[in-house]
């Protein structure tokens, strides 16, 4: 009866130990994710960053979702590690949300409706994502130059939004689409930073006046 007992025991020592371990090794590989995404988010102007801010947010909540459940799982070294990219992304939220607060909501669905042709952004079908996205650039292209730095915060945000609509149905997407919708993005970045290389420019002349 004892050995049995003993066994018993021993038996269930391990069990707890195995699952351990993996909870332990499941932890360590989500950290791992959530270190190749700060290092490509880290690598991004802050431009990129503004314009795609609703998608940052979603994907740093879903990465760091079972870490902040289990953290006292972590290694030491890990849970140091992991304190790092909170703090990080807590002034990246703190800069790119204040940004934001001076988005009136009316103006906003008018950005909204004249971008995408719709204020519901998030409901969006996938096969209608894309001629949302050329509306949004054609948009941009067109009226762009004469864009305060207001406005232009307004078209980020809205462009963000399309984003954040990508990322949630992209495996619904054709081969196709996905392509045209990376270049358009691609370009609204690139004429965003246009902009702020133009405006740059402007102020050094007046400063030298």
């Amino acid at each position: 009866m004892k050995k049995t007992l003993k066994w018993i025991l021993v038996a269930a020592m391990a069990f707890i130990t195995i699952n351990v371990a993996q909870a332990q090794s499941q932890l360590e590989r989500d950290l791992a994710d959530l270190r190749t995404w700060m290092q490509k988010r880290s690598s991004q102007a802050d431009s990129t960053i503004s314009a795609e801010w609703p998608t940052v947010k979603k994907e740093f909540k879903e990465l760091t979702y079972s870490l902040d459940s289990n953290t006292k799982k972590l290694s030491e070294k890990s849970r140091a590690e992991y304190s790092e990219y909170k703090q990080r992304y807590q002034e990246w939220e703190a800069r790119h949300e204040s940004e934001l607060v001076n988005l009136d909501g009316r103006e906003l669905e008018r950005w909204e409706r004249e971008m995408t042709g719709t204020i519901q952004i998030s409901k969006i079908k996938p096969v209608h994502l894309r001629d949302a996205f050329v509306r949004a650039l054609d948009y941009t292209r067109e009226y762009r130059q004469n864009w305060s730095p207001d406005q232009w915060a307004y078209a980020e945000f809205v462009v963000g939004e399309l984003n954040s609509r990508k990322q949630e149905v992209l495996d619904l997407l054709n081969t196709g689409d996905k392509i045209k919708i990376a270049a358009l993005q691609v370009e609204f970045v690139t004429l965003k930073k246009s902009r702020e290389a133009k405006d740059a420019y402007d102020d050094r002349k007046k400063e030298r006046r």
